[in-house]
């Protein structure tokens, strides 16, 4: 039996499930975006601090080639007694030194590293394997609540990516499992109506977390980031299920 003419009732409950899953795949897909910044962020502020002590000149300068070979490192920075004193909170831990610093005359040799994100994933293991290794009096300091922070949301942002993979696979085993094996005709003009119910939930549920997240710019944060991808999968399987679901009609 074939069905001539769309259902009003029928489309709009496939518009309200729609808008309702499109509207939770906005806010997850928002809240992955703003911890991936955050990791972005933690992983441009993260450094490691080294303290090179009774070091000659020539010793400082062989040093700092050292350390720009140690696997990870991406920039070296070398501090002077006056650069190292005049950094704010040299003695605390704002920039990673958990050390005292001496009089002018008596400070060793800092240096700052920058790091890659595998290092500052893991740089209790990345000191010790590495600085086991440098014959000289060397100590290297960093941030554990950073690194602690870093894993914590790269964490997160891997468990929100299966999630999406694994609700993405079942959608679509549905859609395959309905148009293959529901054997209803509709007629086109459902169909579409059902794609078009699609692209409405889609647009109505960027349009709301557009406008929801709206006051993030006025406190001068990044308020919205159109993820390209990410949306076109969105606005995708907004179109597949408004397409099947217009012929599955079981709800």
């Amino acid at each position: 039996m074939t069905e001539n003419k769309p259902s009003f009732t029928g489309q709009s409950r496939i518009m309200f499930f729609l808008l309702a899953l499109a509207l939770l795949f906005q806010g997850a897909l928002f809240l992955r975006l703003q911890a991936y910044d955050a990791f972005k962020i933690l992983l441009s502020d993260f450094k490691i601090a080294v303290v090179l002590n009774n070091a000659s000149s020539a010793e400082t300068e062989s040093f700092t080639k050292k350390l720009n070979s140690l696997p990870g490192v991406t920039d070296v920075r070398y501090l002077n007694a006056k650069e190292a004193l005049a950094m704010p909170g040299a003695s605390s831990e704002q920039n990673g030194f958990e050390v005292f610093l001496p009089k002018e005359d008596f400070l060793p040799a800092f240096f700052e590293l920058r790091v890659s994100k595998s290092v500052m994933m893991n740089p209790q293991v990345w000191v010790r394997e590495n600085f086991s290794k440098i014959p000289q009096d060397a100590q290297a300091y960093y941030k554990e609540s950073q690194a602690a922070s870093a894993v914590y949301l790269d964490g997160v942002i891997k468990f929100v990516n299966i999630i999406f993979g694994l609700g993405a696979f079942f959608f679509l085993a549905f859609c395959f499992l309905v148009e293959a094996y529901y054997t209803r005709i509709t007629a086109l003009p459902a169909r579409f109506g059902g794609l078009l119910c699609g692209l409405l939930s889609y647009a109505a549920a960027l349009g709301t977390v557009f406008i929801l997240v709206s006051p993030l710019k006025i406190a001068g944060k990044k308020s919205f980031e159109f993820d390209l991808w990410p949306q076109a999968a969105c606005l995708l399987l907004c179109l597949m299920l408004g397409w099947t679901l217009s012929k599955w009609k079981k709800f």
